[in-house]
């Protein structure tokens, strides 16, 4: 009962942010939807309007796997597509609860590879792609760059994880809130609509990155790794990156101590360095 009155919850929340987009300006992005086996995706384009071929960086924004929209990041790429000159696709991945684990990691591989194999028609250079994205989203790249590691069938450059959830086998009352920190109610909305959570499903490395072997880290591309200190997901996210290191990838950390979680989507000085340092991140590695 408690399961059912999460969804009905996590539903209207939908709700009101797609009304609430409705009402924003006209975006910037240009629309496509990629069709793919759970159906087409829409996804906004950044500089694909210029005929020159450039580096894809791939964006996914948060809001626990339940929340959001491309349209959410559209500032940041606008600024990342600005300061770097490279292509950018946000994509608008399929929500739970109607679409719960895996659907979305499914879908954003096949969105990514139908960019990368059609690299030509979409003036795209296929060998210097980047994949990054914040809170669900930062999830979500990382899976993605595990995931093509095992497949080989495509090949980042880097991935940008910003305050990623990377344990969801942790149960949303067992985290360490601090002050000011996203309610563990609201975490366990995500978790109930995202994921059944069963300890063996909750420890795929496709769903928590941290239960990736060695091996399955070990060649994954460099790294950069944001977290914000009030923040349940800090813990976990610092865990992961040390993971990462250990396996011999290299990672930039930066922990922005005094912010709280989704801190790149507000206008304060830490989200203006987080931008800043995503930006020069995708200039040194693309």
């Amino acid at each position: 009962m408690e399961s059912k009155k999460l969804v009905k919850k996590a539903l209207r929340l939908q709700l009101l942010m797609r009304l609430a987009i409705k009402l924003k300006p006209v975006r910037v992005g240009k629309e496509r939807f990629v069709g793919t086996s759970h159906g087409k995706v829409r996804v906004l384009e950044y500089g694909f309007d210029s005929p020159e071929t450039a580096p894809l960086f791939i964006d996914m924004h948060g809001g626990g796997f339940v929340l959001g929209s491309a349209d959410m990041d559209e500032p940041m790429c606008v600024y990342f597509r600005e300061q770097t000159g490279v292509k950018i696709i946000s994509i608008d991945y399929p929500k739970a609860p109607k679409n719960p684990y895996p659907i979305a990691v499914e879908a954003i591989y096949e969105i990514i590879k139908h960019y990368v194999d059609n690299a030509e028609k979409y003036k795209i250079n296929p060998a210097n792609v980047g994949v990054g994205g914040h809170s669900a989203g930062g999830n979500f790249a990382t899976v993605m760059c595990i995931r093509a590691k095992e497949k080989g069938d495509l090949l980042f450059k880097y991935q940008i994880l910003d305050y990623p959830p990377c344990d969801m086998s942790i149960g949303a009352f067992d985290k360490n809130y601090p002050k000011g920190a996203v309610s563990p109610k609201m975490v366990e909305m995500f978790d109930t609509c995202y994921f059944s959570k069963d300890k063996e499903t909750a420890k795929s490395p496709y769903l928590s990155p941290v239960y990736a072997t060695n091996e399955q880290l070990a060649g994954l591309p460099t790294t950069l790794l944001i977290t914000a200190g009030i923040d349940s997901l800090h813990d976990e996210g610092v865990r992961y990156g040390e993971l990462l290191k250990h396996a011999g990838v290299p990672v930039e950390f930066h922990d922005f101590a005094e912010s709280v979680h989704g801190f790149t989507y507000n206008k304060t000085p830490d989200a203006k360095k987080g931008w800043d340092i995503m930006a020069e991140f995708i200039k040194k590695h693309m």
